[in-house]
Formats: C-alpha cells, sequence, structure tokens
C-alpha cells in the first residue's frame, strides 16, 4: 500500500500544484508540506479534510486506517498554538517554581542559616523532597523542549505524566511515611497504656486515637496515593501504550479532580495557618506575610492550571482517537 507521503505527492502532481502553492491554500509552509511528503510529519484531521477536498480525493484514497491511527499518535496532542503556547508557559513556571525552591535550599546552606538556628539542614525527607523537585524540573523541562519545537505527543505527554504521577508517589509517599508511622505507633502505644485506664479514661483516649489514624489514613489516601496511582496507570495505558477506551481518560480525570480537591483544601488550610500565625504571633512581619501568601497563591494556580491541562489533553487526545477511527472506518 502507498504511503502517505506518497500518495500526496502523486495527488498533488496530478493536480499540477507545487509544494508552495499547496502550502499557500492551507495556510502553512512550504517546509510544512515537504516533511508531510518525506513521511516526517502529519497534518491534523482538520487539515487532512482540506487537502482532501482541494486534492478532489478521498481521505480512504490518501491514507489508510493504520496511517490515520499512526498519524494521530506522531502528531501534537494539540494542535492549537495558543494552548500549545500556554502549555509552554506553564510548564516554565513549574520549572522556575522548583527551582526557586531548590535554590533556596542551597542558599540557606551557603550562609549557614541551619548552623544558625541549630537545624538538620538534610535528613532524609528533605533529601526526598529536593530529588522530587529534580526531576519535576527534568521532566518540565522536556515538556517544554518539545512544546516549543511542536513535537508534543501523546508518548511524549505520556512520559511526563507517569513519571510526575509516580515520582509523588513514591518519593511525597516516603516523606508521609517517615512523618506517620512514628505518630501511629505513638498512638497506638498510648492508646494501649494500661495506666490510662486508672483515671476512667482509657477506653475513649484510644478510640480518640484509633479516629485520628483512620483520619490521617484516609486523607493520604485519597489526597496523594489514589489520584497517583491512578493517574500513573491511566498515563502509562492511554498515552503511552495507546489505549483507546475512555475508562483511561475517566481514570485520569477522577486523579486529576481529587488533586484540585487537595490543591484547593491544602490552600485553604495554608492560609487560615498563616492568618492565625500573622494576628497571634508577635515575631509575624508583614514582609513573611507577603513572601507566604505570594507561595500560596502561585502553588495554588499551578496545581489547578496543570490539573486543567491534564484533563483537556486528555480529552483532546480521545476525541482525535475516536475521530481517526470513524474515518478509516474502524
Amino acid at each position: 500500500m502507498v504511503e502517505f507521503g506518497e500518495q500526496l505527492r502523486n495527488e498533488r502532481e496530478k493536480n499540477g500544484l507545487t509544494q508552495k502553492s499547496l502550502a499557500e491554500q492551507l495556510y502553512v509552509t512550504r517546509q510544512t508540506v515537504s516533511r508531510w511528503e518525506c513521511g516526517e510529519r502529519y497534518p491534523d484531521i482538520i487539515t487532512l479534510k482540506r487537502i482532501s477536498g482541494i486534492l478532489s480525493v478521498s481521505l480512504d484514497d490518501l491514507l489508510s486506517g493504520k496511517e490515520m491511527t499512526k498519524m494521530v499518535e506522531k502528531t501534537p496532542v494539540v494542535e492549537n498554538k495558543t494552548i500549545n503556547n500556554i502549555t509552554s508557559v506553564l510548564y516554565a513556571f513549574i520549572v522556575l517554581s522548583v527551582f526557586m525552591q531548590l535554590a533556596v535550599e542551597i542558599a540557606l546552606l551557603y550562609i549557614q542559616a541551619y548552623d544558625r538556628f541549630e537545624l538538620v539542614p538534610f535528613d532524609i525527607t528533605n533529601n526526598l523532597v529536593n530529588l522530587e523537585r529534580i526531576i519535576y524540573i527534568m521532566i518540565f523541562i522536556y515538556g517544554i523542549y518539545h512544546a516549543v519545537k511542536d513535537t508534543l505527543t501523546p508518548k511524549k505527554i505520556g512520559i511526563i505524566l507517569f513519571t510526575f504521577f509516580t515520582a509523588h508517589l513514591i518519593l511525597y509517599g516516603g516523606v508521609r511515611l517517615y512523618w506517620d508511622i512514628p505518630n501511629y505507633v505513638q498512638a497506638v502505644k498510648a492508646a494501649s497504656d494500661p495506666n490510662l485506664k486508672k483515671f476512667g479514661e482509657g477506653s475513649g483516649i484510644f478510640g480518640i486515637h484509633y479516629m485520628s489514624i483512620i483520619q490521617s489514613v484516609f486523607s493520604n489516601l485519597w489526597s496523594f496515593v489514589i489520584p497517583c496511582v491512578l493517574g500513573a496507570i491511566a498515563s502509562l495505558r492511554f498515552f503511552i501504550l495507546g489505549g483507546k477506551r475512555k475508562l483511561w481518560v475517566n481514570l485520569l480525570t477522577i486523579a486529576t479532580v481529587l488533586r484540585i480537591i487537595d490543591t484547593v483544601c491544602l490552600f485553604i488550610g495554608r492560609f487560615q495557618e498563616e492568618r492565625f500565625y500573622t494576628i497571634n504571633n508577635s515575631l509575624a512581619t508583614y514582609e513573611g506575610a507577603i513572601a507566604n501568601t505570594n507561595g500560596y497563591i502561585a502553588d495554588f494556580v499551578l496545581g489547578i492550571a496543570l490539573s486543567v491541562l491534564v484533563i483537556y489533553q486528555a480529552y483532546t487526545l480521545y476525541r482525535k482517537r475516536r475521530t481517526a477511527m470513524d474515518i478509516s472506518g474502524n
């Protein structure tokens, strides 16, 4: 079967069109048409329909069902230039934000702030958090590079999302476990202490401690464990392995919505803590309040924007795959 690029060239020549004249009618560059004919790139579905009309040839003659599927997987998921630019800017803000957090850690170490205030500079939790930051910087720089080059294909988006969800689950989860498990053990010991029964409160305290453990476990599950597991699995199956079932889109949507809820709850909680600190602590300063609130707002906006972008990319790719299947008759 004739490949799309060769078929496009044959039909163009039959119609007496040069690459430049076809490009002008499609509002693209001549180099773009050349890349199509060389098999380096594929046009999007809307452009493909325009080509079909200009050359008076059916889509079936231009593109086989197999090539239609290949076209969707090899072209950028988001072909809207404005949305693609927003993606690049968003990724850049994430990289800048995380880099600034790392830079602050290094600066504090350099000026010996940890020694001055008798703090441990890098314990296991700091190491895990900083490793997570480094991974984020690397994967989102990878995203910026391909967004700018307009090569952010499904597989590349899948790599970014899978790495993001997996790193957050393992590294942030490690931090949570490091802090929570000793608290769980201490709570169990306190609740089981026979001396508490001397005051006639043993069963009540026992119940309170175990209720706090259950609440903590439930909070960890819905806020990051379930979203990260669902997000990683759905990213792998839908974006990287090319799964076409809407199940994967729905799982990714659930994971992202849970992250949005967690982002909103964290945002509200941080502002409540900042308000309490500002009102009740004599050491609170105006400059410190500004710095903290700026950070909270930036994290909130980035978190919401990234979540909305993930949902948009997933549904855009799903529609493109369904359209390609409908056109090819599969």
